[in-house]
C-alpha cells in the first residue's frame, strides 16, 4: 500500500467491526460504540421538539380551561354520583387538582424526554419511545372526548388540538420503532455496517 492509500483509509472499519485504521495501526473500537446514521440527528430533534411543544401546550390549556366551572360541567355531564357526606365543590377541588398535578407531572417527564433526546443521551431513547406511544394512545383515547366533548373541562378547540399531539406522538413512535429496528437506538448504527 501506498501512503496515500493508507491516508486515505483512515476511519475504515475492520471486517469484523472490532477496529478501526487510524493512519498508522488498528485501534481497537469500544465496545457498544455507535455511529449517527442521517436519520439521528433529525430524529432527535423531533423528539425534543415534539415533547417540549406539548409540554407547553398541555400546561397552559390546562391552566386555562380547567377551573371550578369548567369542572362541574363536565363532572354533571358524566353523570357523576357525589358521595354521601361529600359537597360538589370538594369533588370539584379534588378533580381540578388531579388534573393539574397530572399535567405537571407528564410535563416533567415530557421536558426530561425533550433534554434527553436533544442531548442524544442513548438511554432516553428507550424512554422517549414508551412516552411516545403512550402519547400515541391518546390519538384513540381522544376519539371518545371528541364523540362527548361535554365529558371534557376542554372545549373541542382543545381536544383537537391534543388528537393532532396525539398523532404526531403515534408518528413519532412509528419513526423510533423503524429506527431502533433499521440501524439501533436513535437510528445509530454500530461501526461498519
Amino acid at each position: 500500500m501506498s501512503g496515500n492509500d493508507l491516508n486515505s483509509s483512515i476511519g475504515q472499519v475492520s471486517a469484523d467491526g472490532q477496529f478501526r485504521w487510524d493512519g498508522q495501526q488498528w485501534v481497537p473500537i469500544a465496545s457498544g460504540s455507535r455511529e449517527a446514521t442521517p436519520w439521528t440527528r433529525p430524529m432527535q430533534l423531533a423528539t425534543a421538539a415534539l415533547f417540549a411543544t406539548s409540554t407547553v401546550v398541555s400546561v397552559i390549556s390546562t391552566f386555562v380551561f380547567v377551573n371550578r366551572d369548567s369542572m362541574l360541567q363536565a363532572i354533571q355531564a358524566q353523570g357523576t354520583s357525589i358521595p354521601q357526606g361529600t359537597s360538589v365543590d370538594t369533588v370539584v377541588n379534588i378533580a381540578i387538582g388531579v388534573t393539574i398535578g397530572t399535567v405537571i407531572f407528564i410535563g416533567l417527564l415530557y421536558v426530561v424526554a425533550a433534554v434527553g433526546s436533544y442531548l442524544g443521551w442513548r438511554w432516553m431513547f428507550w424512554a422517549a419511545l414508551v412516552l411516545a406511544g403512550f402519547g400515541g394512545l391518546g390519538a384513540l383515547t381522544n376519539l371518545g372526548n371528541l364523540a362527548h366533548p361535554a365529558n371534557s373541562p376542554v372545549p373541542v378547540a382543545g381536544i383537537l388540538l391534543d388528537e393532532l399531539f396525539g398523532i404526531a406522538d403515534l408518528a413519532l413512535f412509528v419513526w423510533l420503532l423503524l429506527g431502533v429496528i433499521k440501524f439501533g437506538p436513535w437510528a445509530m448504527k454500530r461501526p461498519g455496517r
